[in-house]
């Protein structure tokens, strides 16, 4: 049987399940006369010498096979976008937007996966520039503050164009597949995957009347922090935390490259989220 992938790579998320379904899915893949890439910490959950680092998985592989969470999905989106290698999440919690394939399907689903029958969605990224440095993010950009009891200001523009000056605990920009994330607690709207725009959501503003907006993909965001503010932070993806000083500012925008996320056939977006947010119930 002709295989879709001959090189599988497994990242994992340390956790007390992980074991079993990590080593039903290296028997599966071995039947099937792939080449299996471990990273380090699925190398020792699997007694497997020679697992390589997380960030060096994409290279070596056509595919990511992720048993864990979202945040373990985050922490290697950049490197499987760079390297255009997709990635097939199996969700071991509850929520997991992005791991959206089933860890109690695991076998049909690997099954299926390596014969090529599920499905291919393709995913925006945010690039952030800050600093002459650039970086990536799946879900969201966020700008916002270290102390608790203090709000922070700050100009927005798009595409060159004033549109406020903000005072607020901070702001989120997001893409559609992160309007399931932060920016749906801050009160942002959800977005279909597949729309063309992003999501730009105040956290706590000082005016009631901003609310959160929906803007093309194509536009350029830029915001400028207020002179003498201190302690305040740019977030990627809730993952990586940079300090911006008063008067600096970063631009945001849709990233030329998309990800390619392994998806049920099974499940479409909306069965997703009525399952993930209880609608209904």
């Amino acid at each position: 049987m002709k295989l879709k992938y001959k090189k599988i790579g497994f990242v994992v998320k340390p956790h007390r399940d992980v074991k079993d379904y990590l080593e039903r899915s290296i028997d599966l893949v071995k039947k099937f006369g792939a080449e299996i890439v471990l990273e380090k910490i699925a190398s020792e959950m699997a007694g497997i010498s020679g697992g390589v680092e997380r960030n060096d998985v994409a290279g070596l592989t056509d595919l990511i096979v992720l048993i864990g969470g979202d945040g373990t999905f985050l922490s290697i989106a950049e490197s499987a976008v760079i390297n255009n290698v997709p990635i097939a999440g199996f969700n071991l919690g509850t929520l997991g937007f992005l791991t959206e394939l089933k860890k109690e399907n695991l076998d049909k689903e690997m099954k299926d996966l390596l014969e090529g029958r599920l499905l291919l969605s393709e995913r925006k990224l945010i690039r952030t520039d800050f600093n002459s440095k650039s970086f990536l993010s799946l879900n969201d950009v966020v700008i916002s503050k270290g102390d608790i009891a203090r709000i922070i200001k700050f100009d927005i523009d798009i595409n060159g164009d004033r549109v406020t000056t903000l005072r607020a605990d901070g702001l989120i920009i997001s893409t559609p597949t992160g309007s399931t994330a932060y920016s749906l607690s801050a009160g942002g709207p959800i977005l279909d995957p597949n729309v063309n725009g992003l999501v730009v959501t105040p956290i706590c503003p000082h005016s009631l009347t901003l609310r959160p907006f929906v803007i093309s993909d194509s536009s350029v965001v830029k915001v400028t922090l207020d002179r003498g503010i201190e302690n305040v932070f740019i977030t990627i993806d809730g993952q990586t935390v940079i300090p911006i000083e008063g008067g600096d500012y970063f631009i945001a925008r849709t990233f030329e490259k998309k990800l390619k996320m392994i998806i049920s056939k099974d499940l479409n977006y909306f069965t997703l989220l009525s399952e993930k947010l209880n609608w209904g119930i």
